[in-house]
């Protein structure tokens, strides 16, 4: 950018700043602050997606997307169908949070989501804090999402889903996550795929949250 340029910066914690370049060069850029935006871009209840890891370009996919749609943190899970193995040397981690910097920048985010290492699927739920915790299975019965929501969805501020890789979640899996007060739920007849899934559910939540 060049001097005199306007744009908005946003701290990481939520504020969004108007300024413009007073002065550029290679090594800083020096702003001037002119307003502070008022009101925010950010969801009403925050969302921390625990993202089965999926292969290639499906997992880019789903960050993009969950990002764009308002999710606040996500963390890449493997669980027992995962079919890609991460040796921690792959560096995919970086790559992903560039994936969620890029889609935050361009659907106008107010935060920066952030995407962690990924962690064993028994450790993820374990750690899972508090809120409403989900997680679709494509065996669950009875209990839609929208019927979580609506019992339970508007008291909490944070809400974890946790979904499934390419082959779903086992049944061992979804008995740990009921064991850690996990819901399952069904999100109708038909079985989305892995990188469907997430931004499916997101963008359910958000309709249900917002309006």
């Amino acid at each position: 950018m060049r001097d005199g340029e306007q744009l908005d910066v946003v701290d990481g914690t939520g504020c969004v700043y108007h300024a413009f370049v007073s002065a550029a060069g290679k090594d800083q850029c020096i702003l001037t602050p002119v307003g502070r935006q008022e009101g925010t871009h950010e969801p009403n209840a925050r969302i921390i997606l625990y993202q089965s890891v999926s292969k290639g370009e499906r997992m880019d996919l789903t960050i993009q997307k969950s990002v764009e749609l308002g999710v606040q943190k996500i963390v890449p899970v493997i669980s027992d169908r995962c079919v890609v193995k991460l040796d921690g040397k792959s560096g995919k981690s970086d790559r992903w949070q560039k994936i969620a910097l890029e889609a935050a920048r361009q659907s106008g985010r107010d935060i920066v989501p952030v995407v962690t290492e990924p962690v064993r699927f028994a450790q993820a739920v374990k750690n899972a804090g508090a809120g409403l915790k989900i997680i679709p299975w494509e065996e669950a019965r009875g209990v839609t999402l929208r019927d979580v929501l609506t019992e339970r969805g508007e008291a909490e501020s944070v809400i974890s889903v946790f979904i499934g890789p390419e082959g779903g979640f086992t049944a061992a899996e979804a008995d740990m996550a009921r064991g850690n007060d996990i819901v399952p739920v069904t999100l109708g007849p038909r079985i989305l795929r892995t990188e469907t899934a997430g931004p499916a559910v997101l963008a359910m939540i958000m309709y249900e949250t917002e309006m």
